[in-house]
């Protein structure tokens, strides 16, 4: 449906190019901004914005709300229409003017409310940030009226005009990004499924588990459900709406990585930082970069999500800042019993209780009426499961539905000068919990383990809980000076990415759902090279290709596989794929990655597909935990999963992996010819970067550009990853990364991509052979040197 209402448009489209002639040449060129001169608009005093070579605003005024006004103005000149999508998905308004296939990801959206969370958001934010809210949202609509007339060729393609800006949007946008990142309301379902399909002991093999051998970072009752085939089918249909359309969809290796080195290791007196964060990739990308400059008070520098101002990651005078995910456990499913005499009600504690009742309307593109749904919050949450149509009602309890303040936090970082500020301005940064880091010109470094943690009564949130009653209820959340911390501490390094935060003795829950510790182990092995730190050992770690659990799985793989009985063509890749074990860097020209990353995820079919089928399989290979209870039975060699019941043998693990590394010789055969010396991992692992329109092949040709060959893979500090239903082409990455060395503010970045998300602009694609070849560009930040760029755009008060 979404396909065929873009081919529809597509034809309009270029149907009246035909007949306009060059018409359709002035429309393409539509919203291309205008970056030198002067342009009249409503600031109060004169704003300069300058434009470096690679199109990043660099932007100088006289107040915070002429600074945030005409911040505005450039992220709408680069980047509005991928704001207004943006603000669309998070309204429920997608199905609007992408048609009915958008239509289950809308209803989902209200339900859970983003909008709403915003408002609760907007009315807890100091009155300074709320004034810079609308400081903002005037600074992009005066863009919108200065070229309403000459917007971005997608609304014409799609035929519609944005509407005015709001502060609500920004902060909708922030709750969005708090669901990309901060949950397990998906794993809930799966267990619950898997539970059903196989049995409870089966299904706890795959519980979430984090391996002994990996690294920490800061050392220090459930409702048993009588479910139908159709309920099953309904919960991993569930599972994947709250995926928002693929894009907030778990791979494994989503996350990020960043680390500090003190002073005392650098050679000079300040800290050095290093960050990258490992989202989706596309263009235009999700990162627009901006520096921002309050004459005499403000220099900041680094990366904001499109239409959200200020910067979230970066650095200013006196300090550097930067996050990875925490994988908190910040979401649980509460089963609920409903009145049969009023549906509107639920019981909880031995009493019907009046659930708040909203409605919504979702218009539908090329439907005269809308759809009408109605949605109930209760103390637990909205009920989610009506989305689906599932007779088991279920409420979803979320810390970022609670009302948080992270404007308020991003406006205290930009300004903060030492380490006690810095966490006094974190207490306002609730959702989603992230790993901050921090690194000053004094040499010190810190780490913070920071947001909303939920302390419940009982359970710990793998399975949905009973909401019949207080026992499983949330009672509040882990006490701000109590969440993990770590300052100056004697090896002088810390790397966060995603691994475990805290050891078992560790007083709070925080999470089952960590990632597995390979990028961290590779982090630190790169690390250890050196003891004198300087940016080019940040880019060797940051750019690396090693993968640590071919290292951690080498010996059982060579156990399995070097007696069995192989052909030729097998034979040969053995050796090939033994020899790379040795030093297993995944670089895109060897054949090793190529074998290793088939047969693992061969492996995993062969384990998982004949218990599971295919829907369940499916959901699996999206579920956090499955690396890192896959690689357990592995290395214990202990599992009833191996065993494929389709067969009248038992098959034990090394029957697996033979069987599964015969397939993925045939696989790569089939793919890349009869000779394994030419496996290259490039030719099977690419990425294109993609744009919202580019799902169609004409518009492809417009706004796509790839694909390119890479190395890197799921586990690799340079992460490449790809979807295990999908695979190799790499969905997700880190489309900016980012290193800064205090003692001078030497920065380095590079973004995949580039500022704009214009396709006829020179910065629209004008940083992504850097980015592929692992290289970087100087970040300007002294004020004279922003100066002498010589392109220069004043913004003059009216």
């Amino acid at each position: 449906m979404r396909k065929k209402w873009l081919w529809i448009i597509l034809i309009i489209f270029l149907a009246l190019i035909l007949a306009a002639g060059g018409v359709g040449c002035w429309i393409f060129r539509g919203g291309l901004p205008k970056t030198s001169g002067t342009i009249i608009t409503g600031v109060e005093e004169p704003v300069e914005i300058y434009r470096d070579q690679y199109g990043v605003p660099h932007i100088i005024a006289n107040s915070m709300e002429d600074l945030v006004f005409a911040q505005g103005y450039v992220q709408a000149q680069d980047r509005l229409w991928q704001m207004d999508m943006s603000r669309r998905g998070v309204s429920g308004r997608l199905s609007e003017i992408l048609g009915a296939g958008f239509l289950d990801t809308d209803y989902f959206t209200l339900t859970v409310g983003f909008l709403r969370a915003a408002e609760k958001n907007y009315r807890l934010l100091s009155p300074e940030a709320k004034k810079l809210l609308d400081a903002y949202a005037a600074g992009v609509n005066s863009y919108i009226e200065d070229n309403i007339k000459r917007l971005p060729p997608e609304f014409t393609i799609l035929g519609y005009k944005p509407e005015p800006w709001t502060p609500l949007d920004s902060l909708a946008i922030g709750v969005y990004m708090s669901w990309s990142l901060g949950g397990n309301m998906q794993g809930e379902l799966f267990h619950t499924a898997l539970i059903e399909e196989v049995g409870v002991d089966l299904a706890a093999e795959l519980f979430p588990y984090y391996p002994e051998f990996g690294p920490i970072i800061a050392p220090t009752k459930n409702v048993a459900l009588d479910l139908e085939p159709a309920d099953v089918s309904k919960i991993l249909k569930l599972s994947r709406i709250a995926e928002l359309n693929g894009k907030t969809r778990y791979v494994p290796g989503l996350g990020s990585n960043n680390w500090v080195i003190s002073g005392k290791l650098t050679g000079g007196r300040g800290a050095i930082l290093a960050n990258d964060m490992h989202l989706g990739m596309g263009l235009p990308s999700i990162w627009h970069s901006i520096h921002l400059i309050l004459k005499d008070e403000v220099n900041v520098t680094g990366v904001i999500f499109p239409g959200i101002p200020g910067v979230i990651v970066g650095f200013n005078e006196y300090i550097a800042w930067g996050v990875t995910n925490t994988n908190p456990d910040v979401q649980d499913l509460f089963l609920l019993e409903l009145n049969p005499e009023n549906p509107h009600q639920y019981r909880y504690m031995d009493e019907w209780v009046d659930a708040d009742i909203f409605s919504a309307e979702i218009r539908i593109k090329g439907e005269e009426e809308p759809v009408v749904i109605e949605v109930a919050e209760t103390r637990f949450g909205p009920v989610v499961s009506g989305v689906v149509g599932l007779d088991i009602p279920m409420s979803l309890r979320w810390t970022a539905l609670d009302g948080t303040r992270e404007f308020d936090a991003i406006l205290g970082l930009m300004n903060a000068t030492n380490w006690d500020e810095f966490l006094a301005n974190l207490e306002n940064f609730m959702a989603p919990t992230q790993n901050f880091v921090y690194a000053d010109r004094k040499g010190n470094i810190g780490y913070r383990a920071n947001g909303l943690i939920p302390i419940r009564r009982s359970g710990e949130g793998l399975l949905p809980a009973d909401g019949r009653s207080d026992i499983n209820e949330w009672v509040g959340f882990i006490p701000f000076n109590e969440l993990p911390t770590v300052y100056n501490p004697p090896e002088g390094i810390i790397v966060t990415a995603n691994h475990r935060v805290v050891d078992k003795d560790y007083p709070y829950f925080i999470s089952h759902h960590w990632a597995s510790p390979y990028r961290a182990m590779s982090i630190w092995a790169e690390l250890k090279q050196s003891d004198n730190y300087n940016l080019d050992d940040m880019i060797r770690a940051q750019t690396s290709f090693l993968n640590s659990q071919a290292t951690t799985l080498q010996e059982v793989l060579r156990a399995a596989l070097l007696p069995a009985d192989l052909e030729q063509t097998e034979a040969e890749a053995l050796d090939i794929l033994v020899a790379w074990l040795e030093n297993p860097y995944e670089v895109a020209e060897a054949a090793g990655p190529s074998i290793y990353n088939v047969l693992y995820l061969k492996m995993k079919e062969q384990t998982f597909l004949d218990e599971m089928g295919e829907e369940m399989y499916e959901r699996f290979l999206h579920n956090r935990g499955n690396v890192n209870a896959f690689d357990r039975m592995l290395l214990s060699s202990e599992s009833g999963w191996f065993n494929n019941i389709a067969t009248e043998t038992t098959e034990k693990r090394d029957d697996i992996i033979i069987l599964a590394f015969k397939e993925t010789v045939a696989f790569l055969t089939e793919q890349l010819g009869a000779d394994p010396e030419q496996w290259h991992w490039g030719k099977l692992h690419t990425i294109t970067l993609k744009h919202h329109l580019g799902t169609v092949d004409a518009l492809a040709l417009i706004y796509n550009r790839g694909p390119y060959p890479v190395g890197g893979s799921i586990h690799t500090p340079a992460n490449m990853s790809y979807q295990l239903t999908d695979p190799y082409e790499v969905t997700h990455s880190a489309p900016w990364r980012f290193i800064v060395n205090m003692d001078n503010h030497e920065a380095l970045d590079v973004l995949a991509g580039g500022i704009s998300g214009h396709p006829l602009s020179k910065h629209y694609n004008d940083q992504t052979e850097m980015w592929l070849a692992g290289e970087y560009k100087h970040m300007i930040f002294n004020i004279n040197d922003v100066k002498a760029l010589p392109t220069k755009l004043i913004l003059e008060p009216n």
